[in-house]
């Protein structure tokens, strides 16, 4: 049986007197999705600042020309240089709580007493159900921000693409690789595969189209075969795909040519096969978020995605030394306010464009 989630407002439906629950280590945690490993899926930059720039260095063109002998023709040989131009956004995370909230709830007893009676720092309720929620929710953060990020940002009542009622200012401090992804396949269409599920007009079909005959093995063989022959040489490169798109692989394999993909756990919550000698990693906090944060009620928008390339190529990048900063957690005695306060800076930067086949 599913569990639902219990929101902190929750705890009030939760007494200390209901003959079940006497502490909140009785508490049941409600099972969370174990969440693939952020740092797979990029290459930290740190000390980068607003307005730095990423260069590399290309190719030469051709050399070699027919002829030998004496006073040869000296010929100038181009070398390919691009860069691109950081965009880094701040993030802040200001919390507040009032010891008020726990009272006649389950966490009443952790209360500290007397005068300190407000000061909720080092108790079992900030230590054991505070601080492990708020690292989840800022690994998240993360991953909204890195993947679905959006400067952009509007909900679909305004004509954009997140959920009515999802406050659009969480995606807004940078624009994320699938923002970035989109614009590369937009502006080159050879490099995209256009699923055609996602164009359904319901969440139904787009969930049932996908799993056609011969579709989503369709979708990947073209995805490699439109490739940059170039990608399969880089260091971690391989198809990293909504899991969606990647059970529809699974399934079609077996119907159409009884073969089994087999998915081997690299670590709980990530999955990886290998498809004509390619990895494929199935990354199901994708179709998590597409779910919640990016759904008009009737449909799902691009709900099956997958990119071929490198995570090297891949930047995020931070003028810190670690994309989360610490916590400031303190007490007030004026107000009698228990406060939780973070910030930092961050970006995201695709290498070099050509280095990457989408399929959306």
């Amino acid at each position: 049986m599913a569990k639902e989630r219990i929101e902190w407002d929750d705890l009030q439906s939760l007494t200390p007197d209901n003959r079940a629950i006497k502490s909140l280590k009785d508490l049941l945690v409600m099972t969370n999705f174990v969440d693939e490993d952020l740092e797979r899926f990029y290459t930290l930059r740190q000390n980068v600042h607003n307005g730095d720039k990423l260069g590399w260095v290309g190719t030469m063109e051709d050399v070699g020309w027919n002829g030998s002998g004496c006073n040869p023709t000296y010929k100038n040989a181009a070398i390919e240089f691009a860069e691109k131009e950081w965009s880094i956004g701040d993030w802040q995370i200001p919390l507040k709580w009032c010891y008020t909230d726990l009272i006649n709830t389950i966490a009443e007893y952790c209360l500290k007493t007397g005068t300190e009676i407000g000061d909720l720092t080092s108790t079992e309720y900030m230590d054991d159900i505070v601080l492990p929620a708020l690292d989840l929710a800022m690994k998240h953060m993360m991953w909204r921000f890195i993947w679905f990020g959006d400067k952009d940002a509007k909900n679909v009542s305004s004509s954009g693409q997140i959920t009515d009622g999802i406050n659009v200012d969480l995606f807004k401090t940078t624009n994320g690789f699938w923002k970035q992804l989109f614009a590369i396949g937009t502006a080159n269409e050879a490099q995209k595969t256009t699923i055609a599920a996602n164009s359904e007009t319901t969440m139904a079909l787009q969930l049932s189209k996908i799993k056609e005959a011969g579709v989503a093995i369709g979708i990947f063989d073209e995805l490699l075969e439109n490739a940059d022959s170039r990608i399969s040489l880089l260091d971690d490169a391989g198809i990293f795909c909504t899991k969606s798109l990647g059970d529809a692989l699974t399934r079609d394999l077996k119907r159409e040519y009884k073969l089994i993909l087999d998915w081997e756990q690299v670590f709980k919550g990530l999955d990886v096969a290998e498809y004509n000698g390619v990895p494929i990693y199935r990354v199901s906090i994708w179709d998590r978020f597409i779910r919640t944060y990016q759904n008009d009620g009737t449909k799902l928008n691009l709900p099956h995605r997958a990119m071929y390339g490198s995570p090297k190529q891949l930047f995020v990048g931070t003028p810190a030394n670690e994309l989360i900063s610490d916590l400031d957690i303190w007490f007030d005695r004026k107000d009698r306010m228990n406060y939780i306060y973070s910030t930092g800076k961050l970006g995201c930067l695709i290498g070099e464009d050509n280095l990457f086949q989408m399929a959306y």
